[in-house]
């Protein structure tokens, strides 16, 4: 059951058609009663502080809330009603009758094995669909995560933007320790804050400890923007997906979709995501340093690491098509049988990086690799006998990418293991586990 307490000598009773019966929270921009409308089914009520007095405001208001509405309904509390011209307005949203993850965590501990993945499909799903509709929540933390018995979802867009809308600047908004470190400087802010708090928000369910942890909001505001983050416990494709989303520049987190793409690619053969190993710069041209650290002169950062790769762990595959070529290598199957876009994600123990591989078996053969796929190559055929196609890659294009080798070993129809040898250096190689995706 969601915290619920009573309600203040000053609150109101009834706002339009809703009695008001407790206190659900307070936010940055009203407070959330619970309530009931005709139907007496409950609901939530968010009175904001603020009278719209200004007609630009309460169209920005109403604009927003007509974006929230188009969010997918599985995964946020719907927006069922709104008053924002009267003395008092106010936003009726659907009641769900469960705990905050906060309190969930607070109450029964950190989140682990597969509770801990459903939290994370389960926020990136809904973080993806609310990006989908157009809105930056900017206030994505736990308290805002709630467990319903049907569901999780996410609520309070009350500090909300439209991704389409004028940038922010000027004042951060949201919590100060679920915050990203461009809406601390004052720079524009838009769905990859979501992102970095999403990462935050998975280190708080997994540990009970936010990862940037201190003493006072200056403290952890401060370590935000200059310091490393404590990861806790997570490990494998978890903690690579959580360093990705805490890169210092926006741009260089995945996008939401991203996210949720890499948790729904893992590898069914294996029991759970390999760790990570340490991080010098690898063939592709990106360097990771695990968390990024980070200093600035004047307000601005200058990331000395840049965490490129672990967009990485998200996996795309697509390149590497064979055409008549694979029929011949692959003589003992069915011809075109395995011929398709094949996606995963490469690890190279030496130089301690994950990234995204993407190989196309059709005509032509081509294998795309790297942070964002920036490395491009042809694929034909060297030899195939049994279970194994060895391909030749060359006409490389990228910076800081290289011809080789690659080697595919089939496990079934849709399922396969890689890896790549560098040309000329057989210790110079990166493997990982491939799903057929059409």
């Amino acid at each position: 059951m969601p915290d619920v307490s009573p309600l203040r000598p000053e609150d109101p009773r009834r706002l339009g058609n809703y009695r008001l019966d407790g206190r659900l929270g307070v936010g940055g921009q009203g407070i959330v009663f619970r309530g009931a409308g005709a139907s007496g089914g409950p609901v939530a009520v968010k009175l904001l502080h603020a009278r719209l007095d200004d007609t630009s405001a309460r169209r920005a208001f109403a604009r927003e809330i007509e974006a929230v509405r188009r969010v997918a309904p599985f995964c946020t509390a719907q927006v069922l009603d709104a008053d924002l011209d009267g003395d008092r307005p106010y936003i009726v949203s659907e009641y769900v009758d469960g705990p905050s993850l906060r309190e969930h965590v607070t109450a029964a501990g950190p989140r682990t094995g597969g509770d801990l993945d459903r939290i994370a499909v389960g926020t990136a799903t809904a973080l993806a669909a609310i990006h989908r509709a157009g809105v930056v929540h900017r206030d994505f933390k736990p308290g805002n995560v709630l467990l319903g018995s049907d569901g999780l979802r996410v609520v309070d867009f009350g500090i909300s933007r439209l991704a389409d809308a004028t940038a922010t600047t000027g004042n951060p908004v949201g919590t100060p320790a679920y915050i990203a470190p461009e809406q601390l400087e004052g720079r524009p802010a838009g769905p990859p804050a979501d992102v970095f708090c999403w990462a935050l928000t998975l280190v708080y369910a997994a540990s009970g400890r936010h990862a940037y942890a201190g003493d006072t909001y200056a403290a952890v505001m401060a370590r935000i923007l200059y310091g490393t983050p404590d990861l806790g416990p997570l490990t494998g494709l978890l903690k690579d997906l959580v360093v990705a989303c805490l890169a210092a520049e926006p741009a260089d987190r995945p996008d939401a979709g991203q996210v949720l793409s890499a948790l729904l690619d893992r590898s069914p053969t294996r029991p759970g995501p390999a760790p990570p190993g340490p991080v010098p710069p690898g063939p592709e041209g990106a360097v990771v340093d695990g968390p990024t650290e980070r200093a600035g002169t004047g307000g601005r950062r200058r990331g000395r690491a840049r965490v490129v790769a672990l967009v990485a762990s998200l996996a795309v595959l697509v390149a590497v098509g064979v055409a008549a070529g694979v029929a011949w290598v692959l003589k003992d199957r069915e011809p075109g049988r395995l011929d398709g876009t094949w996606t995963g994600a490469a690890r190279y123990p030496s130089a301690g990086r994950v990234f995204p591989v993407e190989i196309r078996l059709a005509s032509p053969a081509r294998m795309r690799w790297g942070a964002d796929l920036h490395c491009s190559g042809r694929l034909t055929p060297a030899s195939g006998p049994g279970d194994v196609l060895v391909l030749t890659l060359d006409q490389v294009k990228g910076d800081a990418c290289y011809p080789g080798s690659v080697s595919i070993t089939w496990r079934g129809e849709s399922a396969a293991d890689f890896e790549v040898t560098r040309a000329g250096e057989q210790d110079a190689r990166y493997s990982g586990s491939l799903t057929r995706t059409n």
